[in-house]
């Protein structure tokens, strides 16, 4: 055989090695041992291109926004040109979502808000504020914006950002130092771990922004962000990493215990089983401390609180997905970074709650998780104004009488971003509470965002894809709705089965005098019932982006994966017939041993079916009786399956080696397919 014969096969056996589980392992293990490039604090400044700012290129005396760069357009200012008035200078904002002023956007945002109030400041009424916050921008966008700014030659830089940067690539030596992480201490150390990489991030940011300012002798502000502690809530199955041994049945029924104690009364019992649930978590759940402070809100508001930040620090770094939000650890640096680098600081948590007296930060200061409402967005833009203007030569001005004479968008503007803040927290799984007082509030600022109602009502139910309704061609044509709505984001304009959304949109509108009910439960059975129903497609079990997505980053399944012990989906039917349910399930971790799956419908249990850890198909008659005419409910109830802890780890660990990111949530079902089919009332066959 010829050399060049022998090398073809030496190839094709070599990929085939590295192809399996233990030669992508060895091949990880080799990247590894490589000369580690060092950490990102040492990073240089990235190389930019002179002349380009973010999507804008000088053109002249003008920075012009590229046709190049125009799938990036909705991600920053909605300008042609950045507003450069010869003759003024120059404050660049820098930031994510939040700083763009996200749901009010580019009708009204954070940079406008900084300019009125500079104007309001004799000695600053020559400063032009230019807007390069991103939305979605991850740490390396904004370090990259930061350089690029320099060639504008502003005299102040205000950075507001740190809600995006536990958003992280990982180097192949960090990939193992978390494998390792997971084997001696489970994911609570890989947590741990993992999260101090996202310090170090920040602190490279925050390094990098001392470097630019002091190359420009520019003045820094930088805006420390919060959370909104005592609203937020993380989607419900969004439960708790997998734990050793047999340790996670056991936390799953001290949260039942827990829930059913809040749930009558006895908050000392809850307070218990919430510890208990700590202690076997080590703080990787926010539904444990969620609970915590649910049982100790009256009886230690102050403990109450800090179960509520250890909340949202829970899932940032166990491999789940999560709304963005800025670690306690980034904020403490942040602050040190203010006194390291001379940066005026304006530290969110301070402004909040000094406004609120005290009280914990909520939907008067925040749209859904991060995002500010206008008064969050007023007391930011005149906190750093009153601040910052000063060392530009400005007069000392308090802030309240900036925001005070900030000019208060139109009422439609309101409404709109309220409406917006509703479908967005319904797809972020928050409570029928929160979505009806942001509709509430949006219809109390203009009745006209019933129209906007009425237009999501058809569009989300339609089995079409948005772009082709006219009424999302309506929506969009509005400029706020537009920034949000993108036909090319299936993220955001995907089908989702938000029923509790639409009801809230039927209920209001109906109050209101606007008849939109029959058309809408027309409209919906006339779109999504059929004589064979898919109950595993989006607008159908998916109410949330996670729960269409998944809430794990590894490879996709061809199967849906359920990370509760209850799996709900939302058929539509004609009318009350007999239908036939055909799932083919099994059940993860078990061999030949069965255990008993209960289906209901409407709240009743129509089957309870052995299933193992097999795929096998179980066929199900549901009389006419069990349904109702439009929307309808089916959950599957999940056993609490006897796992191994230990080999689920292993697999988590074993995954981080091979440079992906692991199954960390338990599984509690798999299936395959289900569906619901209508039939002339077959006997049951299990």
């Amino acid at each position: 055989m010829s050399m060049d014969k022998m090398n073809r096969t030496y190839a094709r056996r070599l990929g085939q090695l590295l192809a399996s589980d233990d030669g992508a392992a060895v091949l990880a293990l080799l990247q590894a041992l490589r000369a580690d490039p060092g950490g990102v604090e040492d990073r240089p400044l990235p190389e930019v291109e002179a002349g380009t700012v973010a999507v804008w290129r000088r053109s002249g005396e003008d920075y012009v926004r590229t046709r190049e760069s125009r799938d990036d357009w909705r991600y920053w200012a909605d300008l042609d040109r950045l507003p450069l008035r010869p003759g003024h200078r120059r404050v660049v904002l820098l930031g994510e979502s939040a700083a763009r002023g996200y749901f009010y956007d580019p009708t009204t945002n954070l940079a406008e808000l900084l300019g009125e109030c500079f104007e309001q400041v004799p000695g600053t009424r020559d400063v032009d504020v230019v807007d390069l916050a991103r939305t979605n921008a991850t740490w390396g966008q904004l370090v990259r914006a930061l350089t690029e700014a320099a060639d504008l030659e502003p005299e102040a830089l205000v950075l507001f950002a740190g809600n995006n940067w536990a958003t992280i690539d990982l180097s192949p030596r960090q990939f193992h130092e978390l494998a390792e992480a997971v084997r001696t201490g489970g994911y609570p150390a890989a947590r741990l771990l993992f999260q101090r990489y996202v310090l170090a991030h920040a602190r490279h940011v925050l390094r990098a922004l001392a470097t630019v300012a002091a190359r420009l002798g520019a003045a820094v502000t930088l805006v420390i962000p919060e959370f909104n502690l005592a609203d937020w809530e993380e989607e419900r199955s969004l439960l708790c990493p997998v734990l050793p041994g047999q340790s996670t049945a056991e936390w799953m029924d001290l949260r039942q215990r827990a829930q059913q104690a809040l749930d009558s009364g006895d908050t000392a019992a809850a307070a218990a089983a919430a510890r208990a649930m700590t202690e076997l978590d080590r703080g990787t759940s926010p539904v444990s401390q969620r609970l915590l402070a649910a049982a100790l809100l009256k009886m230690d508001p102050q403990g109450a609180e800090q179960a509520l930040v250890a909340a949202k620090e829970a899932p940032v770094g166990i491999f789940a997905a999560h709304s963005p939000r800025i670690l306690s650890a980034v904020q403490e640096e942040m602050r040190r970074a203010c006194d390291e680098y001379g940066f005026t600081r304006v530290d969110l948590a301070r402004e909040f709650r000094s406004a609120a007296a005290g009280a914990t930060p909520d939907r008067r200061f925040f749209m859904d998780y991060c995002h500010l409402s206008l008064e969050g967005l007023a007391l930011t833009a005149s906190a750093v104004v009153s601040r910052l203007a000063p060392s530009l030569g400005g007069e000392e001005t308090p802030a309240d009488r900036l925001a005070a004479g900030l000019t208060v968008p139109a009422p439609g503007v309101q409404a709109v971003a309220h409406f917006l803040a509703a479908v967005h927290n319904a797809h972020y799984g928050q409570p029928t509470e929160v979505l009806r007082y942001h509709l509430e509030t949006a219809l109390a600022f203009d009745d006209g965002i019933a129209e906007r109602l009425r237009d999501y009502l058809d569009y989300q139910s339609r089995s079409g894809p948005h772009w082709m309704c006219r009424s999302y061609a309506a929506s969009a044509s509005v400029p706020q709705l537009a920034r949000y709505l993108q036909a090319g984001d299936t993220r955001l304009s995907g089908k989702l089965a938000d029923h509790a959304l639409r009801d809230v949109m039927v209920e209001l509108l109906e109050r209101r005098g606007v008849p939109v009910e029959d058309d809408y439960r027309k409209l919906l059975i006339s779109e999504q019932s059929g004589p064979r129903v898919d109950l595993l497609a989006d607008a159908v079990r998916a109410a949330t982006f996670r729960e269409r997505l998944g809430f794990g980053f590894g490879p996709a399944r061809a199967h849906l994966v359920a990370p509760d012990t209850v799996s709900g989906f939302h058929p539509v039917l004609a009318r009350p017939q007999d239908v036939r349910l055909e799932a083919t399930w099994r059940l993860p971790g078990v061999e030949e041993r069965s255990l008993p799956v209960t289906v209901e419908v409407n709240g009743e249990a129509v089957a309870v079916v052995d299933v193992n850890g097999h795929w096998t198909t179980a066929r199900i008659t549901v009389p006419a009786r069990c349904w109702r005419t439009g929307v309808n409910s089916v959950r599957v109830l999940w056993p609490l399956c006897p796992s191994d802890g230990e080999q689920l780890l292993e697999a988590g660990a074993r995954a981080l080696e091979r440079g992906e990111a692991p199954d960390s949530l338990p599984a509690y079902g798999h299936l395959h397919a289900f569906t619901a089919s209508c039939t002339t009332g077959a006997p049951q066959d299990l």
